[in-house]
């Protein structure tokens, strides 16, 4: 193995991730991961992907990556969970993902995108997508799309959010339910909450970081779901790290002095390796797919948006 041949991707990956962590710290709205991996798209299909990248994009897919979903263990942490409000959220979550995967199946979407979309809208947008996608083995341009259309959504989401709290009858306390359990990441929440009002951001980023602890369950599931049955089911070793490293987070208070430096460490890994991703992506098979995939998540975020208003009372 010749380390020169892997210094030229590596060195693009680290430039598009330290570009992407720069315009995520100038406003909360900029998501490093989606600009990570729409970056690394425009330089691949403007490049040609040269061969010269190859093995840097592959470190990057292969090491980086999943180094970041280990290191992502790390920011669960269950230690203010309202117990009152996790079954309620649960429901919520509960709709988004399974109303996600069968309207996917009503418009005969591929099975793992359909995961992908359903993990993305339910849990914690792009972040939940890059953890889920190679766990499942998803197609690069699965992976892509899912963010994409996560994204398109929860920017939509970001603006309008606002706005139905001047034009509804809706209290502080459901508007900050509506945020945190409909809106797909914790940029976004971040933004439409606190255009609100300033004492809405911590209630609605709680309920969206209790949201965040789903994956506790949904990594182990989804990694023995794609692992098989009987004997022969495996873990991959980043889900093991994953899953660990979120237990003694917990359970030794310690180790919560590195979540900050985890979770810097664990966004820049998680940013390289997307860039990776999306520098191998061509733009026609994205086109191909058409809008069918917003118009699923946007249906059903929709849809359960206007049920959570007309029981709004009972939740």
């Amino acid at each position: 193995m010749n380390l020169k041949n892997y210094i030229p991707g590596t060195l693009l990956l680290t430039m598009i991730a330290s570009f992407s962590l720069y315009l995520a710290s100038l406003h909360a709205s900029f998501d490093a991961l989606v600009i990570s991996i729409l970056v690394g798209m425009v330089i691949g299909n403007i490049t040609g992907r040269r061969d010269s990248l190859n093995y840097g994009m592959d470190f990057g897919t292969k090491v980086l990556l999943p180094v970041g979903i280990a290191l992502y263990g790390m920011q669960l942490s269950v230690s203010t969970i309202r117990p009152g409000l996790v079954f309620s959220i649960f429901l919520v979550f509960s709709a988004l993902f399974a109303g996600t995967l069968l309207l996917s199946r009503v418009f005969s979407l591929r099975s793992n995108l359909s995961l992908l979309l359903a993990s993305g809208l339910s849990i914690c947008g792009a972040s939940a997508i890059a953890i889920i996608s190679p766990l499942i083995g998803a197609k690069r341009e699965d992976t892509s799309i899912s963010i994409l259309s996560v994204m398109m959504l929860g920017l939509l989401g970001m603006i309008f959010y606002p706005l139905m709290y001047d034009f509804f009858p809706l209290s502080k306390d459901e508007f900050n339910f509506f945020a945190g359990t409909t809106l797909p990441m914790i940029g976004q929440v971040r933004v439409a909450a606190a255009n609100v009002c300033p004492e809405c951001l911590g209630s609605a980023l709680q309920i969206k970081l209790i949201r965040v602890a789903f994956l506790l369950f949904v990594v182990p599931l989804v990694a023995f779901r794609a692992g098989g049955s009987g004997s022969k089911i495996k873990m991959p070793w980043f889900a093991v790290m994953f899953l660990v490293l979120a237990i003694l987070v917990n359970t030794v208070p310690v180790l919560r002095q590195w979540q900050e430096i985890s979770r810097t460490v664990s966004t820049f890994c998680f940013a390289a390796g997307l860039a990776a991703i999306g520098f191998s992506v061509d733009f026609d098979a994205i086109v191909e797919e058409g809008m069918t995939p917003l118009g699923i998540v946007f249906g059903v975020w929709a849809v359960v948006l206007i049920v959570i208003y007309l029981l709004r009372t009972v939740i």
